[in-house]
């Protein structure tokens, strides 16, 4: 028991003198250097480098729709969901033909390589009807991908000098060119890559509007805004992108002012009081994974409900206890593939009586004839069945409350 002090006093300078051994010669390192403090003059690098640190993100984001809107068909023949084992009077290309797909949701279309370019073959698959349809330019030539459609196809497009990065929206579509953000001073990380959280409402929702709206470039060659591309999110969208608008693009938009095809959201968003209120793309829809069809954070009415809690049952509303806010508020009034696969993005409601004063459902579509849309429902009976429920619940003289549609 005397030795015992001894023997813990020896352990404990020996333990001291190994730590003192080992930092010594331990080499001491510096922290990793880098070059840039901003984004200026970056360039794409590629999803595959932004992996490295953020494997995470990454490997949830290659559940998306954005990863797989381009996909290469040699490296991945699985890519390929038409079918081209039946014949077709319309397709008039084969399987081997084939080098990129576009889209795997609604429809699906197919490019090949010509020259040093790429061509957009003359049918797509319309996914859920398993039907080609013919898909040609008016003067019945092959599209041309570069001109037509790259910048919101695929990362990194140089139409000009027809090369891109990767295909699909990679993680640099939305962040930005990331080189310098690779080799970024320490501490100058976040000035060297664009987050959207962290930009004003315009700023963020003009990213996905750079995709998801029609227009052209201020040089009236491409339907996609070239310049904007390597500084989305710093840049202002308007500077380098026309958009369509119902004046000038009447054929595009109903009367209402909702859109008649896909990639008009941004312009549907615009005339929202979820714009006005400063509610963006990001809000309802999840970014990195796909949760759902639509990557929306919740399904239905959860999803709606989560702002609006104090939505009561009255009117209109006490009809539809079985239903779903976005039948009413986001109808199918644009086409992708097949009519109505396309949701509006106004969140308006679109009463009957607007149908029968456009000249029936051919001429402006509205809310309720989306679902009750059989031989018997005449928009007429639609109009009184609503404003029966209406009147239900009003105080007379009822005629201030119809309400109609805002252009």
């Amino acid at each position: 028991m005397k030795r015992l002090p001894l023997i813990i006093g020896a352990i404990f300078a020996l333990t001291i003198a190994v730590v003192i051994i080992t930092t010594i010669k331990l080499e001491h390192k510096e922290a990793p250097g880098g070059e840039f403090k901003t984004m200026v003059g970056a360039a794409f690098v590629g999803s595959f480098e932004c992996k490295k640190c953020h494997e995470r993100k990454f490997l949830e984001w290659t559940t998306t729709l954005h990863s797989k809107m381009m996909q290469d068909a040699k490296a991945n023949p699985m890519a390929i969901i038409g079918d081209f084992d039946s014949s077709s009077e319309i397709r008039n290309f084969n399987k081997e033909e084939v080098d990129f797909t576009l889209g795997n949701q609604w429809k699906q279309q197919y490019l090949k390589k010509a020259g040093d370019d790429y061509v957009v073959l003359p049918a797509q698959y319309n996914i859920s009807s398993g039907q080609w349809v013919s898909y040609q330019a008016e003067d019945g030539q092959d599209k041309s991908w570069f001109k037509e459609c790259a910048g919101c196809h695929a990362t990194g497009v140089d139409p000009e000098k027809k090369t891109f990065k990767e295909p699909g929206i990679g993680c640099e579509a939305c962040h930005g060119p990331g080189s310098n953000h690779v080799k970024a001073i320490p501490g100058y990380e976040i000035a060297t890559i664009v987050n959207p959280q962290r930009l004003t409402t315009n700023a963020a929702a003009q990213i996905c509007g750079s995709c998801h709206s029609r227009g052209m470039d201020k040089s009236g060659q491409y339907p996609y805004p070239v310049n904007y591309m390597t500084s989305r999110g710093v840049a202002n969208l308007r500077i380098f992108f026309n958009h369509a608008n119902q004046e000038e693009n009447k054929e595009i938009f109903w009367p209402s002012g909702d859109s008649k095809h896909n990639y008009m959201q941004y312009l549907d968003w615009q005339k929202s009081e979820h714009a006005k209120a400063g509610v963006t793309c990001t809000n309802c829809h999840t970014i990195h994974v796909s949760r759902s069809a639509f990557q929306t954070k919740l399904q239905g009415d959860k999803l709606c409900r989560s702002c609006h809690q104090t939505m009561e049952n009255r009117g209109a509303h006490k009809l539809h206890t079985f239903g779903s806010c976005i039948a009413c508020h986001m109808p199918r009034t644009g086409k992708s593939a097949e009519a109505g696969d396309i949701r509006s993005h106004t969140f308006r409601f679109i009463p009957p009586e607007y149908s029968i004063e456009m000249g029936g459902l051919e001429e402006q579509p509205n809310s309720c004839s989306g679902c009750h849309h059989h031989k018997d429902d005449l928009i007429e009976g639609l109009v009184e069945f609503l404003d029966a429920a209406k009147k239900a619940d009003m105080p007379k003289p009822y005629a201030v409350h119809r309400r109609r549609v805002s252009k």
